[in-house]
């Protein structure tokens, strides 16, 4: 009897499809202690401090993606106030660009749960198949950009309290974009799931600090005036290198779609230079889209 038990449980893990980690190791650390020693030295640098906000729902936030001892430092404070007022979702949409080719031009990863040195996180396959997008493994079993974000949800949240969608982006287009914040709202609207959606993008790539601050700005404007579309038109027009331009619409058009007032605010700026010092840096800047 306890041999067909264990039989059965073998099958059904066997069953399971999973995501492991791609650049654990590189971007972050190999073990769940080094992980949360990581984060709590970053936290406990204090680089941002809480910025005082009335907030009544959380639509979203933009964070960045590189290595955890650069950017760690802007991401920090989004967890860290999600955590601190007690607002966390059922479901993370994330959001994120196609760094490899790999893969469809969007899709969503068809895994069970992904795997990390902290644990397991589950997809959730509900409001996944209620999107209406595309499945594709390919496109999301290289790609770092939704990876790194998920142990700082690890460290701030509570285990099992949360699960991922994660959408991978080739096509950064804002016909796409739009397109797939009203698949997320219908969605949401069918499932009833309680969600963020977290848009994964860093900022100028290998600029001085001075010429990426200038054109992050123009995207910036952009954001903090609502104007999705004008995100595209900027980064084409000026030739800005911001690698997720086409997350961020998707957030920003779902927040619209939820409350035409919604508000834009930035938590935090920075850049790879502040940690390790070069002429040319990558920036890093944190959002939070609310009411």
């Amino acid at each position: 009897m306890i041999a067909i038990k264990r039989y059965m449980v073998t099958l059904t893990r066997n069953k399971m499809k999973t995501r492991d980690a791609a650049v654990e190791g590189r971007f972050y650390p190999s073990s769940k202690k080094g992980i949360f020693d990581q984060i709590r030295n970053i936290e406990s640098m204090g680089t941002y401090p809480d910025i005082g906000l009335e907030i009544g729902r959380v639509y979203g936030a933009i964070l960045p993606h590189a290595g955890h001892i650069y950017s760690g430092h802007q991401t920090v404070p989004f967890f860290k106030l999600i955590s601190r007022i007690k607002v966390i979702p059922d479901t993370f949409i994330i959001i994120h660009p196609n760094h490899t080719g790999l893969g469809l031009p969007v899709a969503i990863d068809d895994s069970d749960t992904w795997i990390n040195s902290v644990g397991e996180v589950k997809l959730d396959h509900e409001l996944a198949s209620a999107m209406n997008l595309p499945f594709d493994h390919l496109s999301h079993v290289r790609e770092h950009s939704a990876e790194v974000i998920i142990p700082f949800m690890q460290y701030y949240l509570p285990e099992g309290s949360f699960s991922i969608v994660p959408v991978c982006l080739l096509d950064q287009s804002y016909t796409s974009a739009s397109g797939i914040a009203s698949k997320i709202s219908k969605a949401i609207e069918v499932t009833g799931r309680k969600t963020m959606v977290i848009a994964s993008s860093d900022f100028s790539h290998f600029l001085s600090p001075d010429k990426g601050m200038e054109k992050d700005q123009l995207v910036i404007d952009q954001i903090l005036s609502g104007n999705s579309s004008g995100v595209e038109q900027a980064v084409k027009e000026f030739h800005i290198s911001v690698c997720g331009y086409g997350p961020i619409m998707v957030l920003m058009e779902y927040a619209r779609s939820c409350n035409e007032n919604y508000r834009s605010e930035i938590l935090a700026k920075g850049h790879s230079g502040q940690v390790t010092p070069s002429r040319e840096v990558v920036d890093y800047i944190s959002m939070i889209l609310f009411q």
